[in-house]
């Protein structure tokens, strides 16, 4: 008698399992982390997932029969298993799917930094991780292995190829989900649409590629030479102001012709059809002023509050006044956000772009502009300083040298979970405060989850101060937290008054990313929308999720009222500064805009979500909502996506092919 059949086990091939598995694990990703379901998508999702463990399958097939095999199959799809558990978990976690370089990027910082959370996250949700691994459980227990003919080989081949012509005929079937494998392509939006599989695998091949790939630029107006003056009439004046381009020194037509890289010239055409932005009356503005940026963690402008936060609230409205500003969610966590700020781009590897930022010259970000012009600059953390490598990242964005715990931001904060943001300004501002001009630059983390007063040093800090507050828990817990920044703030606006130069500081302050973590989550222990309960309305799209605060403040701007009320965001930050403190650079080598310019606004979302003054476009149902009263041109919509389509891919081919050190190399 067959050992298989003295053991009680059925005959299972190998090729199957991999179907089942994968099918199995492909529905449990999709039906607990869509948002909404539309069953072609799904269909969509199942076919690929067919022709994947189809593929599996049939690698399967050859060894199948062997008991080893049987191992190496249940082996193989325990990792694929684990994969999707991951993914699962990431997603809950930080509202995105991460690429397979930005996981392995960030493992290590989350598994030593966040153990606690990570352990809580497996107990609380073990259950999920027993029901993806269900098929690997059973094929493990009871299947034995059996051997595949050629005959039956042909067969799950011939599945296969049907699967996945299935799978397209879908695809370009849905309508707006065809751009998704292409031009508007998003780990997040191809996953949900194509599932897990298909995503990853466009995540890997768009990861770098030939350096003769062509560009995938639309073809738009091409701009006017830089060379011709433009004329802009100042408020008050009768005679015009003749205003430059900003611009350097590049010309773009020739790099281009004398490119040998197809897709180094293809950059250069575009940057050529990219019309720069002009000089204008705030140009200069904050000349030779000392620079502060902070990037508040899980910050809302939400929290501003006239008696709660006196100095934010002083800050967001005695400075330039933002009134429809947005921190989109980069597509990771932190450290996209940072990036955002940086670099000017929109971050085209999630957690991983920031730290691919030190393979070029990004002379650009305004450390390196203020380093250029003998600025003193340092940048600080007041959590750990090699958390995402940070020790190794800021030194490449213009800053001399950075300050995290156990590398001499331990000396003056304590070690706790979360750090403080005050203690950090009361030890910091003293290092540098006589340095001028100084540029300087802050990541807090005092706003961090977890937001209860157990899990939040912070928040059970402050906790006393909030106890009023018309909200649940986990809101005054977050509140709690925040307001350690607000006495951050105050430290800072005070030590600056008392030296004398709050007039000669520029002082700037967003978020990484909006608060997350208050969203219907298990890893936060969160089990409602407390996004919701913050903000006072359910966010129906980005735009409502990511709006925030900007806040550009300097003494000198105190009693000038001066408000951008036109749609901003984070890549419109670099710009702006850039020509308020009047140093060289080329607008049209960023992504955003000087928002004193006369430049169109825009903002955009790296899955082509975008708004502008005259309405919202959301790439989820190819809807374009005008904005109240407005009326939009004819062929407006289509060109503003074919504009959000270049920069976006614009972004993705800078950090890609490492594009600004041929300019680097250019100026020399």
């Amino acid at each position: 008698m067959h050992w298989n059949e003295k053991l009680g086990k059925c005959p299972i091939p190998g090729w199957l399992f991999s179907v089942v598995t994968v099918l199995w694990c492909e529905s449990l990703l999709h039906f607990w982390t869509a948002s909404s379901f539309h069953i072609l998508r799904y269909l969509t999702v199942i076919c690929f997932g067919l022709g994947f463990g189809g593929i599996l399958g049939l690698i399967f097939s050859f060894f199948g029969g062997k008991k080893w095999g049987k191992w190496v199959s249940a082996g193989v799809m325990a990792l694929v298993t684990v994969l999707y558990i991951v993914e699962y978990f990431v997603t809950d976690a930080y509202v995105s799917f991460m690429g397979l370089g930005t996981l392995l990027g960030g493992a290590k910082g989350v598994a030593t930094d966040f153990a606690d959370v990570v352990l809580a996250l497996i107990v609380r949700d073990f259950w999920r991780i027993l029901v993806f691994a269900l098929p690997v459980f059973a094929y493990t227990l009871l299947a034995a292995p059996v051997m595949v003919s050629w005959k039956r080989r042909g067969l799950v081949a011939g599945i296969t190829a049907a699967a996945y012509a299935l799978a397209f005929t879908l695809v370009f079937g849905v309508g707006t989900d065809a751009a998704r494998l292409t031009t508007d392509y998003n780990l997040d939006s191809a996953i949900h649409c194509f599932g897990l599989n298909v995503g990853l695998a466009l995540d890997v091949g768009r990861g770098g590629g030939s350096e003769e790939a062509p560009g995938e630029f639309v073809v738009l107006e091409t701009a006017p030479p830089v060379t011709e003056e433009a004329e802009q009439t100042q408020p008050e004046q009768t005679q015009p102001v003749v205003y430059e381009p900003n611009v350097m020194d590049f010309d773009f037509a020739q790099l281009a012709e004398n490119e040998s890289n197809s897709r180094i010239s293809s950059i250069h055409k575009y940057v050529n059809t990219v019309t720069p932005t002009l000089k204008n009356e705030y140009t200069g503005l904050f000349k030779g002023k000392n620079l502060i940026i902070i990037a508040a963690e899980s910050f809302s402008g939400d929290i501003i509050d006239p008696e709660l936060t006196p100095t934010l609230y002083r800050l967001a409205t005695q400075g330039i006044q933002f009134t429809d500003f947005y921190q989109p969610m980069w597509g990771g966590s932190t450290s996209s956000g940072e990036f955002s700020i940086l670099s000017g781009l929109v971050s085209a590897s999630g957690t991983n772009s920031i730290k691919e930022g030190r393979q070029q010259d990004l002379f650009l970000s305004i450390g390196k502009q203020l380093q250029k012009e003998g600025y003193y600059s340092q940048a600080f953390h007041n959590h750990l300083y090699t958390f995402y490598d940070r020790d190794k990242t800021h030194t490449y964005y213009g800053y001399d040298s950075f300050m995290g715990m156990h590398n001499g931001m331990e000396e003056g904060v304590r070690e706790v979970w979360p750090e403080s943001d005050k203690e950090m300004m009361d030890f910091t501002v003293p290092l540098y405060i006589d340095q001028q001009p100084f540029s300087i630059y802050y990541m807090t983390v005092s706003g961090h989850a977890r937001y209860t007063t157990d899990g939040n040093a912070m928040s059970r800090k402050n906790i006393d101060a909030v106890q009023s507050l018309p909200y649940s828990d986990k809101v005054k817990a977050y509140y709690a937290c925040q307001l350690e920044l607000e006495y951050a703030m105050q430290s800072l606006v005070s030590q600056l008054e008392e030296a004398g130069i709050s007039d000669d500081t520029v002082i700037v302050l967003t978020a990484d990313h909006y608060p997350y973590a208050l969203e219907k989550s298990a890893t936060w222990d969160n089990r409602q929308d407390y996004v919701s309960e913050l903000y006072g309305y359910k966010p129906a799209n980005n735009a409502e999720r990511d709006h925030n605060a900007l806040i550009l403040w300097s003494g000198c701007l105190e009693g000038k009222n001066i408000v951008v009320d036109t749609p901003t965001y984070s890549l419109d930050i670099l710009p702006t500064l850039s020509n308020l403190f009047g140093v060289e650079y080329d607008s049209r080598l960023l992504v955003g805009r000087d928002v004193f310019s006369d430049a169109e606004p825009l903002v955009l979302w790296y899955d082509f979500t975008w708004k502008t003054e005259k309405g919202l476009y959301n790439p989820e149902s190819g809807k374009f909502t005008p904005a109240e009263g407005v009326s939009v041109e004819e062929g407006y919509v289509d060109r503003i996506k074919a504009l959000v389509q270049n920069k976006i891919h614009y972004s993705r081919e800078v950090q890609q092919t490492d594009y600004f050190n041929y300019l680097a190399k250019a100026m020399q």
